[in-house]
């Protein structure tokens, strides 16, 4: 009974400027306008904040009204709920207890064995109307001056106006200047390798070929001659693997179409010789390879192209 009087009296103080509980007191909304804290340097928002008057604890009717209005209740009722929430409270603190008004407060008693309010933390921004606004930092002139003057005395070096630093200035371009000194030596060291043969029968028309395995030529540099080296042949693990046996598929594509098979082939053409389809479900899934080892296939998946390595594993 005392938590629901409570409820009432939280949701009228959000919406008016002062509820009364007959008998025992009344809760009163404080405004402050906006004003400037020289002190602080802020220029302070309105704020709305809650106060708590022991003397005030005439009925006027208001927190009567909540109660039949929610509960469904009549007056004589609403008044006996209110009594009886206002005796626990009393009771309450005779036992030298605190009384929690919900997010509100509490009361308590002094050393004088008399009532006091203590506001929440959080009260004022429960039933603050301006909570959407917040305190703004402004500083004077001569803070700022201030300010200022204390910054460039903690400079070793002050700086001279419309000139740069000469030192740092000859330090970058020397170390611009070493850096393409570098660049210019290792381009001019690397040996290049042009096969002018495969290059005069280059042709302008697109091809799709499967992945082949090819041999880099041999070089000649100061007498050494440089190792042969193989490049790595693409999906290799793939390949390895096989795709015409296994219960789990490597799904890398469900398509709807034949206009949408092609036009996945012609965005992934170094696959297509590795690529089948099955039906699922009335659309076409292309999968690249085949495998009773699923944790085999979710490895091989780093083999493909990157947007693709998310690929399906199919059971």
């Amino acid at each position: 009974m005392m938590l629901s009087i409570i409820e009432h009296i939280e949701y009228l103080m959000s919406r008016h400027d002062c509820v009364t509980i007959p008998g025992w007191g009344a809760f009163i909304a404080q405004y402050s306008d906006a004003c400037y804290d020289g002190d602080r340097s802020i220029l302070a928002r309105p704020r709305r904040t809650i106060g708590f008057n022991a003397k005030a604890n005439h009925n006027d009717g208001l927190l009567a009204q909540s109660l039949m209005r929610l509960d469904g209740v009549g007056y004589d009722e609403a008044m006996r709920r209110i009594a009886d929430g206002v005796k626990a409270f009393a009771d309450q603190l005779s036992a030298g207890c605190e009384v929690t008004m919900g997010r509100l407060g509490c009361f308590r008693l002094d050393a004088d064995r008399l009532k006091v309010f203590v506001p929440a933390d959080d009260a004022t921004a429960m039933i603050d109307g301006y909570y959407g606004l917040h305190d703004v930092k402004i500083s004077t002139v001569e803070a700022l001056e201030l300010e200022r003057a204390a910054q460039d005395e903690q400079q070793p070096v002050a700086a001279v106006p419309g000139r740069r630093n000469l030192f740092s200035r000859k330090v970058t371009q020397i170390a611009a200047s070493v850096a393409v000194l570098v660049g210019l030596s290792i381009t001019l060291t690397t040996p290049i390798i042009v096969d002018r043969e495969h290059l005069n029968q280059a042709s302008m028309a697109p091809t799709v070929t499967a992945p082949q395995s090819q041999q880099l030529g041999v070089t000649v540099q100061n007498g050494v001659v440089a190792q042969e080296i193989a490049a790595v042949r693409p999906y290799q693990g793939i390949i390895d693997e096989g795709s015409t046996s296994g219960k789990y598929y490597m799904v890398i594509s469900t398509l709807r179409n034949q206009r949408e098979l092609d036009s996945f082939k012609s965005k992934y053409p170094d696959l297509v010789p590795l690529m089948k389809t099955l039906d699922y479900k009335g659309l076409t899934c292309v999968y690249v390879a085949r495998s009773d080892d699923y944790s085999r296939l979710l490895d091989l998946r780093s083999e493909l192209p990157e947007p693709l390595q998310n690929a399906w594993i199919y059971n």
